[in-house]
């Protein structure tokens, strides 16, 4: 939920954007109220431009040298790029002042460092001290939702919606609680008839249509982002999240076309060249897949969720062509330089990986990642299942006997790394595999050659009755 997103929209602050961002391109120093920096520097942390909020707070620091916004400002800035050590440092040197909006910014502090219990509490004494038409009553409301309280939210919600029903931003808050709980047509319903009453509101579209994408109801998703750009061409979340909608209902040349403008506007961005790269390859034209995976592998930093799966999508399109001797070299060098959290690659639903960030996840994504804490072995096997399922036994393969000397329990490793060798007519290698598979009681290993599970039974009865 943001509520700053209404306020991007409005006339009064576009006018403070655009008159921001010509003074900046004349190189012209002009005059600013640290209210309205304020803004300027939210803003884009919304739109994750951290560069230009650093500038905005070194304007904040000329103009305003004495002004206690900086500081928290500088707090907004490290919680942004995930800096919540730094953020908490710098919040102790605030004169702290028994308001609700320090509170709020302690509380946001806290949630980024993972202490719920305690982000939980403020947000709870701000929503004791106030009242329906104050506004901090909503970022208490936020605050709880972040921390997973989403069913204590919505009993404060609708607790202050009989005290004030048509209050707009309580409505907000309550779809907000729809979606974290994943009542789908509730929010649904709240949404439209929150446009039955504000059928221009782009944040109301832009609500909407998510929701629907997090369902994989495209076409519904695409109408209401397309009618947000109606309203207004010069939001970009919408037009990005049109792009993803001509994917997932297959309309490849569409997707180029629209991840090929942010291409061109953002030449070190990643996710317009993946998924160009995905739309070709579907189309057809792996050989252009792998040269713009190709091309992703050269811009992206090293030890990034992007480069790797670049690299694992590289390597089983060049698998699927026959360049076996390209594919190994491609899968090892993504294992070997692999990041630390690889937790997309859970998410194997589709032969090649698509790339997710925050905006592009459906509801079966999240759940999946959020229902337990991956550990690397984990999601390697994950790895290793998906490319042997996908027809990739030699990369899988190499995934295997990658992990396999950290795997806490390699019985159902050691399962794979046999059947693939028997496939492969080096049947003289297996029984070490099979011994191990079976010692361990992997069923993993009976379903794969096809006969009945018998935990009594000897490597050499095995292979006897495989063969």
């Amino acid at each position: 939920m943001n509520y700053e997103k209404g306020y991007f929209d409005t006339p009064e602050f576009r006018e403070l954007l655009k008159r921001y961002e010509h003074a900046k391109a004349m190189n012209m120093h002009s005059y600013y109220a640290i209210d309205e920096l304020v803004d300027l520097l939210s803003y884009y942390l919304y739109v994750e431009k951290h560069d230009e909020a650093e500038q905005i707070l070194k304007i904040a620091g000329q103009i305003h040298p004495a002004a206690p916004e900086n500081t928290k400002m500088e707090i907004k800035l490290m919680l942004s790029k995930g800096e919540a050590k730094r953020a908490l440092e710098l919040f102790a040197g605030i004169q702290y002042i028994d308001d609700n909006e320090t509170k709020i910014l302690h509380a946001e502090i806290l949630l980024a460092l993972k202490d719920f219990k305690n982000a939980r509490e403020i947000a709870l004494d701000i929503i004791r001290t106030t009242t329906p038409e104050q506004e901090n009553l909503y970022e208490a409301l936020e605050i709880l939702l972040d921390c997973g309280f989403a069913l204590d939210a919505l009993y404060i919600c609708e607790k202050a919606l009989k005290l004030a029903p048509a209050n707009r931003s309580l409505l907000e808050v309550k779809a907000e609680c729809f979606i974290e709980m994943q009542r789908i047509n509730e929010a649904i319903d709240l949404y439209n008839s929150l446009l039955d009453a504000d059928p221009y509101s782009t944040f109301y579209w832009e609500q909407l249509g998510h929701i629907y994408y997090m369902v994989k109801r495209y076409g519904k998703a695409l109408e209401c982002f397309e009618y947000e750009s109606t309203i207004n061409d010069e939001i970009e979340y919408a037009r990005m999240m049109q792009a993803y909608c001509y994917y997932h209902v297959g309309d490849y040349a569409r997707t180029k076309e629209m991840f090929g403008l942010f291409k061109e506007r953002y030449p070190q961005s990643v996710i317009p060249r993946f998924y160009i790269a995905l739309s070709q390859y579907h189309e057809g034209d792996p050989q252009s897949a792998v040269e713009s995976f190709k091309e992703i592998i050269d811009i992206a930093p090293e030890g990034t969720i992007e480069m790797m799966l670049a690299r694992v999508n590289k390597a089983m399109i060049l698998d699927s062509i026959g360049e076996g001797t390209r594919a190994e070299e491609a899968i090892s060098m993504a294992i070997m330089m692999h990041p630390d959290n690889m937790k997309q690659l859970i998410l194997r639903g589709t032969h090649l990986y698509e790339l997710r960030d925050k905006e592009n996840l459906i509801f079966s994504d999240m759940n999946a990642l959020e229902q337990k804490e991956w550990t690397q072995e984990e999601e390697l096997y994950e790895l290793g299942v998906h490319l042997f399922e996908h027809g990739h036994p030699n990369l899988a393969l190499r995934i295997f006997r990658y992990m396999r000397p950290f795997s806490h329990d390699a019985s159902d490793v050691d399962a794979y790394i046999a059947n693939i060798l028997w496939q492969n007519g080096e049947r003289e290698k297996v029984e070490p595999s099979i011994e191990n598979a079976i010692n361990g009681r992997s069923c993993i290993l009976f379903r794969l050659f096809g006969i009945t599970y018998d935990a009594g039974i000897t490597p050499q009865e095995f292979i006897a009755r495989i063969r």
